[in-house]
């Protein structure tokens, strides 16, 4: 069971197989849009910061997995809130120059920040930045509260499950390939806390972030 990052993706895929066909056309080109930028993102974390996790990869020269991961679940959330609600994705899609670079400066100032200066885990940059992003994005369109909680407790419902689901197969995986002597070291629905704080700040981000970037409504 060494490749659990692998199989464990079997279990977030049927969710993510639901949305889409939950979705509409725009809806759909939104799942694959984000999904595909926060797979990039976590292959090239994955990649600078080796300090939290370390599963095995089944090709050590491309991490598939993180890719996946971020295209399953990442797009997934960034519609569940449209299918909740029944509403789609409506205006005219244009990038959004200023809140791009806006939103990558945070980025690579609550990194440095987090990582350099405070000398924390990078998990705890990686909750930081989606919560950020995710509030200014909830700002700018006039977003529904409702949408983003829909988002969050899905997201945290779907982790819990993705992980138990791994730990009945394969029961040590959180002390074999966590490195708990860097985190907070509280485990809660059996996984690490960080695994608890993910999902929420990422449900937060995802939920209007590809709106406010393509001033979409």
């Amino acid at each position: 069971m060494e490749y659990f990052y692998a199989y464990g993706l079997l279990f977030i895929l049927p969710f993510t197989i639901f949305a889409f066909v939950k979705s509409g056309k725009r809806e759909r080109i939104k799942m694959l849009i984000s999904g595909s930028g926060f797979g990039l993102m976590a292959v090239v974390f994955d990649y600078m910061y080796t300090n939290y996790w370390h599963p095995i990869y089944l090709i050590n020269s491309f991490h598939f997995e993180d890719f996946l991961y971020g295209l399953f679940f990442g797009g997934m959330l960034t519609v569940i809130h449209n299918i909740y609600r029944k509403k789609s994705v409506q205006g005219k899609m244009g990038f959004n120059i200023k809140l791009g670079i806006i939103y990558w400066l945070i980025l690579l100032s609550v990194f440095y920040v987090t990582v350099n200066i405070l000398k924390l885990n990078y998990i705890y940059a990686l909750c930081l930045v989606p919560l950020l992003v995710g509030i200014i994005s909830y700002i700018k369109v006039k977003g529904n509260i409702i949408d983003v909680l829909v988002t969050v407790v899905f997201s945290l419902l779907v982790t819990i499950f993705f992980y138990n689901a791994i730990i009945l197969i394969y029961p040590n995986v959180i002390d074999t390939h966590f490195f708990m002597n860097n985190l907070i070291g509280i485990k809660l629905f059996n996984i690490p806390i960080e695994e608890i704080f993910f999902p929420i700040c990422l449900g937060v981000g995802a939920t209007y972030t590809y709106e406010a970037v393509f001033n979409l409504k």
